[in-house]
């Protein structure tokens, strides 16, 4: 691949430097991968320099020197060939849309952006896809002060459900008009938070109906066998053969995190559903129910379909 003319000139003008870090690389990894660096430099550093040349172009060469840092660092992690192929997408598709704030503070703001891509996409229920899309949406709006907090409530509403709390305290530091946006809701941000604080299944769209997690792990799901459920107080414990966790879920999604044996046993066992459910097979259907969610299961389902609850 053919390099731009700005990112030959900043490479030409760092060679030694540059050369320097490859060498270190090479004696701290025997197999590290020249070749999967070139492709890097190309794919996701040359866009970049070239964006922030067109914005910024006293801060180029500062970008390319803490890009082409990380970038041989984390082709020192070897990376799968599906979380490179992701880091050339967060540095195309959201780096690039937020040059200006990259040229102010690039290294830690290219460490944040890939570490929170690859959080997302490593997720079972997050949408990185989405997460990406909205955080270009919201570039415009995004200082080097906010990147961080405007990540987290994107990636909430992206399905992270577990940062439902840290994500509403991130926006009250935020502007009115950018917590707003990043949420994507319209008028007054104190009536907006005190909605979605009151009810997990409210959005600026309306109620939610529901989520469902799961699937089985030959098609890539969590789940070896169909789960088991119980209800706990932050959410409804679920063990699938060894696996045991604690489902979060919410309007925007729901996420798996690790639980014990010891909690799954002491929470409140499900009972049979008050009613069926068209996501799942009716037969022995089962469900347990906390203060504002019911979650169901089938023993002929590797599925969890959580919903609004009343009581």
């Amino acid at each position: 691949m053919t390099l731009s003319a700005v990112l030959v000139r900043e490479l030409a003008a760092a060679r030694p430097q540059l050369n320097a870090r490859v060498a270190a690389a090479r004696r701290a990894r025997s197999g590290f991968d020249a070749e999967a660096l070139a492709d890097a430099v190309a794919t996701r550093l040359d866009p970049l320099a070239q964006a922030v040349e067109a914005i910024a172009p006293d801060r180029t060469a500062t970008v390319v020197d803490a890009g082409f840092a990380l970038t041989v660092t984390l082709v020192d992690h070897a990376l799968s060939i599906e979380r490179r192929k992701l880091v050339d997408r967060v540095w195309r598709e959201v780096a690039v849309p937020l040059a200006r704030v990259v040229a102010e503070r690039p290294e830690p703001v290219l460490a944040m952006l890939t570490n929170a891509a690859l959080k997302l996409a490593s997720t079972p229920g997050a949408r990185v896809d989405e997460w990406m899309a909205r955080m270009a949406e919201l570039a415009p709006l995004v200082e080097a002060e906010t990147l961080a907090a405007v990540g987290q409530v994107v990636a909430w509403r992206a399905g992270m459900a577990h940062y439902r709390e840290g994500a509403l305290a991130a926006a009250d530091q935020l502007p009115e008009a950018t917590a707003l946006a990043a949420i994507g809701a319209h008028g007054s941000w104190a009536e907006s938070r005190a909605a979605l604080a009151a009810d997990r299944w409210w959005t600026p769209e309306g109620k939610a109906a529901g989520t469902r997690f799961g699937g089985f792990t030959g098609f890539g799901g969590p789940f070896a066998v169909p789960p088991e459920l119980r209800a706990g107080t932050a959410g409804v414990f679920v063990r699938a053969g060894e696996r045991i966790g604690l489902l979060v879920a919410d309007a925007w999604g729901a996420t798996l995190h690790p639980a014990s044996a010891a909690e799954f046993d002491a929470a409140r066992p499900s009972a049979p559903a008050p009613r069926t459910h068209p996501g799942l097979p009716a037969d022995d259907l089962r469900a347990v129910t906390t203060a504002d969610t019911i979650a169901f299961a089938s023993p002929r389902s590797h599925f969890v379909e959580v919903q609004p609850w009343t009581g």
